[in-house]
């Protein structure tokens, strides 16, 4: 009997651990505005470090290493011109 009570002490946590939302660091806690062309990069893609970017909230306010990106029209995509904001967008 006390072996049944100390699994299910161990086991407890573990399954609410799993029913949790995972907000951690390094997860994705958005994502782009529809429309537009709005593409999900990481922060390194674009050649900014990651904890210079923490300190731009609209480049990575969330600090999940992630952003969103839209080529500007004018310009030839190989010129890699392009606008960012925070992938704050919810589902």
């Amino acid at each position: 009997m006390v072996q049944r009570r100390r699994r299910f002490i161990l086991a407890a946590p573990l399954a609410v651990a799993a029913l949790l939302p995972a907000t951690a660091a390094g997860t994705s806690t958005g994502g782009c505005p529809s429309g537009g062309d709005w593409q999900l990069v990481t922060i390194a893609s674009i050649g900014f470090d990651p904890s210079t970017a923490a300190g731009i909230p609209s480049l990575d306010g969330n600090r999940d290493g992630l952003t969103c990106i839209q080529f500007l029209p004018n310009f030839p995509r190989a010129a890699g011109v392009f606008v960012f904001r925070d992938n704050t967008v919810g589902p």
